[in-house]
């Protein structure tokens, strides 16, 4: 069965979003498995331009056009963000659908704008019979997902998040430099980031906003910096987490619930910290942590921090995602 797949990512936004990036991964990954992918977007030729991608694209009213006139429903399935749902049956009445969850809080919609919905209503749209799968990207969203969005259905599928940074960093060349987005939770980084700049600990030690620059930007920040502080919450996954651990850097802050299993895995090498939301006390003193073992002991320090960014490049690689979509499509196309 030759399959096409169609990715709805709009309205057409420049500023750096993990998620956008990642739905292009989709379906990079969705050609690569042997099928068809095209990302359907307000213009046929944007790109957001911070990263790379080659996937075709289709304007969404070209695709509206082929929707209603050619497009046959049994060789057509409509991948959507969740926070479509409230879309998806007018989008594409009559179609197989595949709900691309990346993150779990806004499973019932986005808190405070119209799409929010009734949890009972949101449930029953998941549980629809033209969604075929639910694909999520963290161990604590496929668990929530399973257990009680659609208990005992097979139909929800776990997708590694997966990334390529190019090669490993030099943990040698590191500057005593802490690195964080203020992009979520701004309050939070701000008084965090200038109670830090105070610490005499930390005299040695500069603090950066990671703001509007290209990703490729990013990563040469994250890979020249020790640390990088985690504002995000909620989180589906954590990707600038799951980059800046590959980048070499000890992680401090919130895992977003979604984000848990990196932290988790960081911990394993003494890197990660995980701090409670809110708790800006936890965020210092374990960044003051991190100085003293640095203090005490750098080689340890260096050498967990190689081991960690080798473990997290190859678990959360292209290729270990690529595995993945191809068991979810497999699902995805037994039901069709």
């Amino acid at each position: 069965m030759s399959v096409h797949y169609w990715l709805a990512l709009h309205p057409d936004i420049t500023r750096p979003i993990g998620g956008v990036k990642q739905m292009h991964r989709l379906a990079e990954s969705i050609v690569a498995c042997g099928r068809k992918a095209t990302i359907i977007q307000e213009s046929a030729d944007f790109h957001p331009g911070w990263f790379s991608s080659n996937v075709n694209t289709i304007s969404f009213s070209e695709w509206v056009k082929l929707r209603d006139s050619s497009l046959s429903r049994t060789h057509n399935v409509i991948i959507f963000p969740e926070t479509f749902l409230t879309t998806i049956f007018k989008y594409a009445a009559g179609f197989p659908s595949v709900i691309f969850n990346q993150n779990l809080s806004y499973t019932f919609g986005l808190s405070g704008d119209t799409s929010f919905l009734k949890p009972n209503i949101a449930l029953s749209l998941y549980r629809h019979e033209s969604i075929l799968q639910v694909f999520c990207v963290s161990q604590h969203d496929y668990k929530f997902l399973s257990e009680f969005v659609l208990p005992g259905s097979n139909r929800v599928s776990l997708i590694i998040n997966g990334f390529d940074l190019g090669g490993l960093p030099s943990i040698s060349n590191k500057k005593r430099q802490i690195v964080y987005m203020p992009r979520k939770n701004l309050l939070d980084g701000s008084v965090v980031a200038s109670i830090l700049r105070e610490r005499s600990l930390l005299s040695g030690w500069t603090i950066k906003p990671i703001d509007g620059l290209a990703h490729t930007s990013v990563i040469e920040l994250m890979s020249e910096s020790f640390l990088f502080l985690s504002f995000g919450h909620p989180e589906g996954f954590g990707l600038p987490v799951a980059e800046a651990l590959a980048c070499g850097c000890a992680v401090v802050g919130y895992s977003g619930l979604g984000g848990r299993e990196l932290f988790n895995l960081g911990s394993e090498f003494s890197m990660a910290s995980e701090v409670a939301f809110g708790d800006w006390a936890d965020f210092v003193n374990s960044v003051e942590d991190f100085e003293l073992s640095l203090c005490q002991n750098p080689d340890r320090v260096f050498r967990n921090l190689t081991l960690l960014s080798a473990e997290v490049r190859s678990r959360y690689s292209l290729s270990a995602m690529q595995d993945s979509v191809s068991l979810a499509l497999d699902k995805v196309e037994a039901s069709l």
